[in-house]
């Protein structure tokens, strides 16, 4: 069965429920744009939904509390037009190129290809075969240093696909301060 979208307001609250091939509902804010998601199964009624939504509603409210002091004080989240995510994209797709060309030859490795996307729960990503990457554009909010953190590490994983200690070996060799990075990247 195909997703099926559509929002609901609770108080001033916009949430975008998504209805899915899942067993359970989930709800979070999206770290990109602070925007309130749901995701449920598709036999779940909307009335369900809405409660559980309703019931949330506190928690919701204090994180967006928080995301807002975090990305620009008294801004509302919002979510970014076509014409602005594209833009995103190509400004972070050019900063990429720049760190895959001067850590190319330090890693002694050749990426095939760079993509930038929306992701949920992942920094970036490899496909360690073909020597592709996948970079987050949640990292153009992030400063320079955590973004050459993820984009040497999505590199290495052509060297090694797995986090394996291999791998880990690798990093401490090519970007020894990988530790304290990730974990700035982490808390940021």
């Amino acid at each position: 069965m195909k997703e099926q979208k559509y929002q609901i307001k609770i108080d001033d609250v916009i949430i975008t429920v998504t209805k899915k091939r899942m067993k359970n509902m989930y709800l979070r804010i999206r770290n990109e744009d602070g925007s309130v998601q749901i995701s449920a199964p598709h036999d779940m009624n909307r009335e369900h939904i809405r409660q559980f939504a309703q019931s949330h509603l506190d928690w919701v409210k204090e994180r967006q509390r928080q995301w807002q002091k975090e990305h620009g004080g008294d801004t509302e989240p919002c979510a970014y037009s076509r014409e602005q995510i594209d833009e995103r994209k190509r400004l972070l797709g050019g900063k990429v190129q720049l760190l895959v060309e001067r850590w190319e030859p330090v890693i002694g490795v050749e990426v095939s290809g760079i993509t930038i996307r929306q992701m949920k729960t992942r920094w970036g990503s490899c496909n360690a075969r073909t020597r592709h990457i996948n970079i987050n554009l949640a990292l153009l909010e992030k400063d320079a240093e955590c973004l050459e953190y993820v984009v040497v590490h999505e590199m290495t994983h052509i060297l090694e696909a797995s986090h394996s200690a291999v791998f880990w070996g690798y990093m401490d060799r090519l970007y020894p301060d990988w530790r304290r990075v990730r974990e700035r990247l982490k808390r940021t």
